[in-house]
């Protein structure tokens, strides 16, 4: 599978300067929290009932251009937006500091993080080869470590097939393409409603789809390649990219723009794109 190379390479300084202080203390258990009958306790979630996003959870990073991703971020909201209880992070064509389109991204780098646990959101998806949303996490340590070393987490991601989602690993030593990766095909199409989630803990990291466990990467099978990079704090990120390394190396377009093909750009010609998120819920077993 083609991974891409790097989704964050020198494009931090907002998230630097957010993340290499103190920062974002450790979700606490919350009192009252909600506990599963499996025994895992909900300590942060964001359910997007509100009108705007909730600046004690997100902020909105517009200062990232990396893997020849063809947009530009934007705080506006027409790109990022909360209403009827989800989160919309839209796609638009429209010529924005140079990129031919504009989407968003929001994270919760300084605001909220978390040491392993059990993170999961309820997603509906666009399709059409080239749009790239995804939803993931990094280390909180970046700006002092860089990437990959900061360890990045993808819990899943999609590059425009109605009919799969992706998922990886990467470090030190197994950055990019390595084997430590995934396709999942949901049981219907993901532009339906589904929830991705994953269990994290000391000795592995399990992907779910719909509450069916899809793949388990076992510690011992990350060392064989560099060192396991998943025992600290990371923060959640949710993006919608378009083109860029990734859908590029599957669809293989170059032209109109690098990882769009015509069928695509004509699509977001006709109108924008939404990535929609019902509710982001972070557990851990207690």
């Amino acid at each position: 599978m083609a991974f891409r190379p790097s989704r964050t390479v020198g494009a931090w300084a907002l998230v630097a300067g957010l993340t290499a202080c103190a920062g974002a203390p450790v979700a606490p258990q919350r009192e009252g929290a909600l506990r599963t009958e499996d025994g895992w306790v909900q300590v942060w979630a964001d359910e997007f009932n509100g009108s705007a996003v909730d600046a004690s959870n997100w902020i909105i990073n517009t200062n990232v251009h990396v893997n020849q991703e063809q947009q530009q971020y934007t705080t506006s909201p027409d790109n990022v937006s909360v209403s009827g209880g989800t989160l919309k992070l839209t796609a638009r064509m429209e010529s924005n500091n140079g990129y031919p389109f504009t989407s968003g991204r929001v994270e919760s780098a300084g605001k909220q993080q978390f040491v392993h646990g059990r993170v999961e959101a309820r997603i509906k998806l666009p399709v059409g080869p080239g749009l790239w949303p995804a939803f993931w996490m990094l280390g909180s340590d970046i700006a002092k470590t860089g990437w990959p070393a900061c360890g990045e987490l993808d819990i899943m991601e999609n590059v425009g097939f109605g009919d799969w989602v992706s998922v990886a690993l990467h470090g030190p030593g197994y950055s990019g393409n390595t084997p430590i990766n995934g396709r999942f095909n949901p049981s219907t199409p993901v532009s339906d409603w589904h929830e991705y989630r994953v269990d994290s803990s000391p000795t592995d990291i399990k992907w779910y789809v719909d509450g069916v466990l899809m793949k388990t990467t076992t510690r011992a099978e990350v060392e064989q390649h560099g060192a396991w990079a998943f025992d600290k704090p990371l923060f959640i990120i949710l993006n919608f990219a378009v083109g860029g390394t990734y859908p590029s190396g599957v669809n293989g377009a170059k032209e109109p723009y690098f990882g769009v093909p015509q069928a695509t750009a004509d699509l977001l010609r006709q109108g924008p794109q939404t990535m929609e998120v019902d509710w982001v819920r972070v557990s851990q077993r207690q």
